[in-house]
């Protein structure tokens, strides 16, 4: 499994990080890192626990190989590929609203016993810690995403076209119940299709949009 998880990991960075080049302003025109080994986009990956009808995204590592390994039983891949991409160092982007430019780190709390809650608001973070001190706190950078707009939930947009660059929202979900679970995908069908289910919209704006990742397309 862990052969699977080294090979599969590289690759989608390889292939985002040659598109990035190959646009008229570059990686490094685009975007601004404090250096070291996270200047590539990492993928964060989905796995889906059928029995419990429960989702889990992370972009770690050694949680993948935990997880595909089956130490956690139950666990299995959701899709392909990853999810999305997003970044494991900050990162600012270029040509976009200074308000809105830099990466904001992801929370993530434990929500026993055997959910999680994942959030780039700091804001909205405390505020769950504050009102749940029953969840578990594990980090403050899961990884680094951009906010939307608070009002309206848009994703910040470039004052001038990047070749095929742009954000796309993560819409957030949670099933409503006891054995609580939340789902966060960039998936407009599959968000339509939980909201039917009976999953409840979270986020901004009116799509309940938690969070923006980098999309490049042709």
């Amino acid at each position: 499994m862990g052969t699977t998880v080294r090979c599969r990991w590289p690759a989608a960075v390889a292939a985002f990080v040659a598109m990035l080049a190959a646009a008229p302003l570059g990686a490094r025109a685009l975007f601004d890192f404090d250096g070291g080994p996270g200047e590539a986009p990492i993928p964060v990956y989905e796995y889906y626990d059928a029995a419990r009808d429960h989702y889990f995204l992370t972009a770690s590592p050694p949680e993948f190989d935990a997880l595909e390994s089956g130490r956690f039983a139950g666990w299995r891949r959701a899709g392909n590929g990853p999810a999305f991409l997003a970044f494991g160092e900050p990162v600012k982007a270029h040509d976009f609203p200074a308000a809105l430019a830099n990466a904001q780190p992801v929370c993530r709390y434990f929500i026993p016993p055997a959910s999680h809650f994942l959030s780039a608001s700091r804001e909205e973070c405390a505020a769950v810690g504050a009102a749940h001190p029953e969840f578990v706190f594990e980090t403050d950078a899961a990884f680094y995403a951009w906010l939307p707009d608070r009002a309206t939930g848009r994703c910040p947009q470039p004052y001038a076209t990047v070749g095929g660059f742009e954000y796309q929202p993560v819409y957030r979900l949670w099933n409503g119940q006891a054995d609580t679970n939340h789902r966060l995908t960039t998936s407009r069908t599959e968000r339509a299709a939980m909201i039917a289910g009976g999953w409840v919209a979270e986020g901004y704006g009116d799509d309940g949009v938690a969070m923006c990742v980098p999309s490049w397309h042709s």
